[in-house]
């Protein structure tokens, strides 16, 4: 997996880079960017004060994460029942987290419960508390599996940040606060676009084309993730294959292809195979049988629970294509059907951030990229001896053949943190 780049603007502008490449070893200390300490996986950081309680709240905050995450998910592709998805969930869940920092009232309320909590099961201070662990331990830039995350918050000159709301999300949330003249507008935006162009290390250029003289506040979210396969593919079996969009359109799309042994479940609606990365995270690729997408789309927290119960390990040929997808979607509507609504009407409070009442968001666009394919990342700093094609314990007979060749799902899952990474629908990989 080469990339995914994830954004959402003008309330949360979200980017993620998900490589299929990452370097370090798991759960070493040190210091990491945006303010964040680096934790051991294994083991609390005694010298911080209610590490243990940190780590707990952490603990309480996967499940809701992860439903949030599918639910979402399914919402999206609802929408969009014919073309690519691609979400990075915990993305949106950290960067409305952050932003009901600033909230108050019904707008705060409507935010966290939008997002999966009830504050009678979870206080407040835990919600952030885990958030902020989470963003700790993935941010740590010597763990094998690696996530960088940092925020850049934009606020208009007309206004100014409430010291507290800048300290707790600095300490929290990896985030930066600036001034700018939205009246401006092309001096906004070339400050924004240049932000995000330094901070992806110029993996994202010019991601807005015009920034609304009435914004506010521009809320930048991104995600930075290294991983490499346990057992990467090799280039010399890719094969052009037929992919079978849909009864009426087929195309020729290269299959990366690896015979081996795999975690593979057979389930109702759908074949689901692991690909482990090094350092605990997975990529679960989810075949719905034919004519059973919807189900499978509506029903991702089930098919993975499914997985997790059901795998055994099974020597397969897996043909998988190499794609590449793109969405951009306003999230303003998806978020609404959630309950986040006040927000972005005049009801809006988010006086915690400049103490002005009168603040509210206009629109959020995510947009989101996802590369896979079985090359290394130009991008890593350290280069890694190229790998054979894997053959273990392959019997006499011919085994199974995994291919495939109709749309399907994808999801980066990290199994520590208990979190979805991303998550996307493959319906036509040349899009």
């Amino acid at each position: 997996m080469r990339a995914l780049l994830c954004l959402a603007l003008s309330v949360a502008l979200l980017c993620s880079l998900v490589f299929a490449e990452h370097q370090g070893d798991h759960g070493k200390k040190g210091s990491s960017k945006g303010g964040h300490k680096k934790k051991d996986d294994q083991k609390p950081d005694q010298s911080q004060k209610g590490d243990d309680h940190v780590s707990w709240a952490g603990q309480k905050l996967a499940a809701v994460n992860l439903k949030f995450a599918c639910e979402i998910f399914r919402q999206v592709t609802a929408d969009h029942p014919s073309e690519n998805v691609v979400i990075s969930p915990i993305s949106i869940s950290t960067a409305m987290a952050l932003l009901s920092l600033g909230a108050r009232g019904k707008t705060h309320d409507q935010i966290i419960k939008g997002i999966g909590f009830n504050i009678s099961d979870i206080s407040v201070k835990e919600i952030h508390d885990g958030f902020q662990h989470l963003l700790d331990s993935l941010n740590d830039e010597e763990r094998e599996l690696h996530v960088d995350t940092e925020n850049g918050l934009f606020i208009s000159k007309a206004g100014k940040i409430v010291d507290k709301f800048r300290d707790d999300a600095k300490n929290r949330y990896a985030s930066e606060g600036f001034m700018v003249d939205f009246q401006d507008n092309e001096e906004a935006k070339k400050q924004i676009n240049s932000y995000v162009e330094k901070k992806t290390n110029g993996k994202l250029t010019n991601v807005l084309s015009s920034v609304d003289k009435d914004a506010a506040l521009v809320l930048v979210n991104y995600n930075y993730f290294r991983g490499q396969w346990e057992v990467p593919f090799e280039e010399e079996y890719t094969s052009e294959r037929d992919f079978h969009v849909s009864d009426k359109v087929t195309m020729k799309v290269p299959f990366m292809s690896r015979t081996g042994p795999h975690q593979v479940a057979f389930l109702g609606d759908a074949a689901v195979v692991n690909l482990s990365y090094k350092g605990n995270a997975s990529a679960l690729f989810i075949l719905p049988k034919d004519g059973k997408m919807m189900e499978v789309e509506r029903n991702v927290l089930n098919t993975m629970r499914g997985f997790e119960k059901r795998n055994k390990i099974m020597v397969v040929d897996l043909q998988i294509p190499k794609f590449s997808l793109t969405g951009i979607l306003d999230l303003k509507y998806v978020l609404a059907k959630f309950g986040i609504v006040d927000a972005f009407s005049n009801s809006a409070d988010f006086s915690g951030i400049t103490g002005a009442p009168d603040l509210k968001v206009s629109n959020v666009i995510h947009i989101a990229k996802i590369s896979i394919d079985e090359k290394e990342s130009k991008s890593i700093r350290r280069a890694e001896p190229a790998a054979t094609k894997v053959v273990d314990a392959i019997p006499m007979s011919q085994p199974p053949t995994i291919t495939f060749i109709r749309p399907f799902v994808v999801a980066v899952y990290d199994e520590i943190r208990k979190v979805l990474l991303f998550v996307g629908k493959c319906f036509n990989p040349e899009k």
